[in-house]
């Protein structure tokens, strides 16, 4: 039922308004997420019932339609990052001998972007600034600045930061100090 109320209080993709995306956080941090400050989590998220403490979401960062977040271990996710629709994040699995269930920590630094239709698929870390190809499927961790991209992702290249970059919303950040900056030219 909580979850059917934060659909309904979800505002449209184009609304950029931070005071209608509050109200779907307040309900989603009800619920045991830890939501940072002007967070956007789009229609049709989805969790594990019960497990949604295991999830902590940084300041500034947008999470698209139909992300699935299944947090069986710690899911960090830092500042400034956008992601595309349907990204899913699985960190929990089966042992191939026995079958045993086993869960490893998610972190994805900040200033990412994660492309439509990426894959998590295991624990892992994404470092700072990276970003992943849509279709991707990310298996092994992926250090600060790279591109990765494919199945399984791996680097194709490194980024070349500029002092500022665009977010969400046409607020810019520091790629270095990942502060928010306050002008816009």
């Amino acid at each position: 039922v909580i979850k059917i109320l934060a659909e309904l209080l979800s505002p449209l993709p184009t609304a950029i308004e931070q005071k209608k995306w509050e109200k779907r956080n307040i309900i989603l941090k009800i619920l045991g997420i830890n939501i940072g400050k002007n967070v956007r989590v789009g229609p049709r998220f989805k969790t594990i019932n019960g497990l949604e403490k295991n999830i902590e979401i940084g300041n500034y960062t947008d999470i698209g339609y139909d992300n699935k977040f299944y947090a069986f271990d710690k899911i960090c996710i830092g500042d400034f990052n956008m992601f595309a629709a349907n990204v899913e994040i699985t960190n929990g699995g089966h042992d191939i001998n026995t079958f045993e269930p086993y869960s490893t920590p998610t972190t994805i630094g900040n200033g990412c972007w994660i492309g439509h239709g990426v894959k998590i698929i295991k624990g892992v870390t994404i470092g700072n600034n990276v970003i992943i190809g849509g279709g991707s499927v990310v298996v092994d961790n992926i250090p600060d600045n790279a591109i990765a991209v494919g199945v399984p992702a791996k680097v194709i290249k490194y980024r070349e930061l500029p002092d500022k970059v665009w977010h969400l919303g046409n607020e810019y950040f520091c790629p270095k100090t990942f502060e928010l900056i306050k002008e816009i030219n």
